[in-house]
Order: C-alpha cells, then sequence, then structure tokens
C-alpha cells in the first residue's frame, strides 16, 4: 500500500511537563476539533502524584502542529466513580453545541460520559452515558495478554463502557454514536446526554492474518464524505500492535458497512511509536506506578527485550481542512503526535 500519511517533522509534538505535576508523567489520546481557525486538542494527562491519576487537558494551534498549552486541567474527575481520572476524550459539535464522550475511570471499572460546551473552554459534565448497558450481556468479550504475550479472553458482565464517538450530525431525528473497545457498538440518543447501547456489537474482530484479529476499538468521530461515512479505527493484533484501519459506512443507513479496510492506514513505525509506558503492559499502570524510576526503566527495557512491549499509535481526533486529514494520536501511551493525509486517498482504496 501508498504510504498515505505523513508524520509531522515536529512530533511528538506535545510531551509530558516535568513542571506540571498533573502531566508529568504521560501524555496521550487527545480528542481534536478545527474550529474558528484553530485546531483545539483535548489531551489525556497523567501526573506523578498517587495512582497516576488522569485529567484532560487543553491545547490551541493555528497550524496543527505547534501548540499552546494551558497550564491547568480543562477537566477533573471529582466523584467516586472517577477518582482515578478522565481518559481518551472524544470531540464533536452538533448545531451549536460541543459534545466530548470520556471514559471515567474510578479504578476498576471505565464508564463512557457526556460533557457539552458552547467555546470548548467551559464544559459541563453531564455524567454517565448509559443507565442500562452491560459489557458482557452485550457481546462484549474481555482480552488480556500475559507476561509471555499469550491472550486471555473472557465476558465481563459490567458496565465496562468508553472509546465513544458522536456522528456530527442527527440521522433520522436521533443522535448516533459508534462506541466501545474489545468490539465496537452502536449507541442512539434523543437528546445527545442519554444513550441507549445496542445488545450485539456492530463490528468484531477477524481471524487469520488481518490487522484487526485480537480485537477492535473505536477511533475518532466520524466524518462525513460524499462517499460516506468515514470510521478510523483501531485493529488490535495478537501481536499486540495497535495500528488504524478504516471503514465507510452509508450516510442514510450507517449499519450499512460499505467498505472494511484489508490493511491499516497508520502502524507504529518510529522509535516514539515503539516503546513507553504502555498503559496495558502487564500489571498496568497500577504496578508501574509503584515502580521507582530506575525499576520502572528495567521493567520496559525487559518487555522490548522479550517482544513482549506493545506497539501503539491510538487516534481519538481528526479534522479535515481543505481536503487534509490531520489525526492526533498518542504514540506508546506516553507522547502526543500528528500525520497528515488527503482524505481522497483513502476514501480511493475503498472503490
Amino acid at each position: 500500500m501508498t504510504k498515505l500519511f505523513t508524520r509531522s517533522e515536529y512530533n511528538p509534538i506535545l510531551k509530558p511537563d516535568i513542571n506540571n505535576y498533573w502531566e508529568a508523567k504521560k501524555l496521550y489520546n487527545p480528542g481534536a476539533i478545527f474550529h474558528n481557525g484553530e485546531y483545539h486538542l483535548f489531551y489525556r494527562a497523567v501526573g506523578s502524584g498517587e495512582n497516576w491519576k488522569s485529567s484532560i487537558g487543553y491545547a490551541v494551534s493555528i497550524d496543527g502542529e505547534k501548540f499552546k498549552r494551558f497550564n491547568k486541567p480543562l477537566l477533573l474527575g471529582t466523584d467516586d466513580f472517577e477518582k482515578r481520572g478522565l481518559e481518551d476524550p472524544r470531540i464533536t459539535k452538533i448545531g451549536s453545541v460541543f459534545y466530548m464522550a470520556y471514559a471515567a475511570y474510578d479504578g476498576i471499572t471505565p464508564r463512557l460520559c457526556i460533557a457539552t460546551s458552547e467555546d470548548l473552554k467551559t464544559w459541563d459534565k453531564k455524567g454517565v452515558a448509559f443507565s442500562d448497558w452491560n459489557f458482557g450481556k452485550a457481546g462484549g468479550v474481555y482480552t488480556k495478554w500475559d507476561e509471555n504475550g499469550i491472550i486471555f479472553t473472557k465476558p465481563k458482565l459490567t458496565e465496562w463502557s468508553k472509546s465513544g464517538a458522536l456522528f456530527p450530525e442527527k440521522i433520522n431525528g436521533k443522535y448516533w454514536m459508534l462506541f466501545g473497545e474489545y468490539r465496537i457498538w452502536f449507541a442512539t440518543s434523543d437528546d445527545g446526554i442519554n444513550w441507549n447501547g445496542d445488545q450485539t456489537p456492530f463490528l468484531e474482530p477477524r481471524t487469520e492474518n488481518f490487522f484487526d484479529n485480537a480485537f477492535v476499538e473505536m477511533g475518532p468521530p466520524p466524518i462525513k464524505t460524499e462517499k460516506g461515512w468515514l470510521i478510523l479505527y483501531h485493529g488490535i493484533s495478537v501481536s499486540h500492535w495497535y495500528q488504524i484501519g478504516f471503514l465507510l459506512l452509508d450516510l442514510e443507513n450507517p449499519r450499512k458497512i460499505l467498505f472494511r479496510s484489508i490493511k491499516p492506514i497508520l502502524k507504529p513505525e518510529k522509535d516514539y511509536e515503539m516503546s513507553g509506558i504502555v498503559d496495558v503492559l502487564p500489571g498496568g499502570l497500577a504496578t508501574m506506578q509503584k515502580m521507582s524510576e530506575e525499576e520502572l526503566k528495567i521493567f520496559l527495557a525487559k518487555h522490548n527485550e522479550k517482544g513482549t512491549m506493545p506497539r501503539v499509535t491510538f487516534c481519538c481526533g481528526a479534522t479535515v481542512v481543505n481536503n487534509a486529514l490531520r489525526i492526533f494520536y498518542g504514540a506508546s501511551d506516553s507522547v502526543i503526535c500528528t500525520a497528515i493525509a488527503q482524505i481522497d486517498d483513502i476514501l480511493n482504496l475503498a472503490e
């Protein structure tokens, strides 16, 4: 496949700032929107304090590469169900309202939540998106790797919900959303705040040698094109690579898949995408946050040497300006990068 994306020469465009405790450890998985001539970035920041709690930071840019960031978090977790923080925001404008879908994490279960804004700076947290949705009962399968790289899968009978991306307009009088990790589901809403999730997955992993043969996870909000809804999603392989593929969905009936990519359109290649403090390493952040800097360095080096280090390009934000698709993605769950492609070049793959 011809190379589609050109990575920024400034990558990583944003890194942790040791002078700000709340974003001193990790910076990744930003939502993005282009509004009033500026790129607005809403990123997940992990601090160096107790439990490496996540918050959402805010940065703006004229060119999409050089950003001015704000010194304080835009949103913090305050309630019990978000005591370990807020994760992986995705931003959609519908009418005059901006919607942020993000995961609130209590240390055990992530729950998809919604916040709204009219100016991108002041946000009103509306709480958990689903009142009655169960990951296991809806066909969810949890996937995990161990120290030897072996995959375990089992259903989780919990509220486990995350990775929500709203469509930028109503369809047939309702708000629509694609959400989920391990599997991807549809959800609909009358008000954009309270959602009803499907009870069967819309998209599942493929077998054999496909790039998404372990599980799938939703990417940034859908993009409307003349050929259909362009959906970027994450395909995770059994070798634990997070790569980006795409779907093309029917404009009037988004449940109809017109095309699904055979190969990824972006995959880890650069050093900053191949190693870092990756959340899904065995033991997770709960284990790594207890380590000294030297212990953490040895731990990461061990996984690199064994070949069990996950390789991660994870995209929650995408913009289209003058036919150019710019994605913003987390690399190795540690830094933020950007890359650009011509949207027609991607759509042409579906012909």
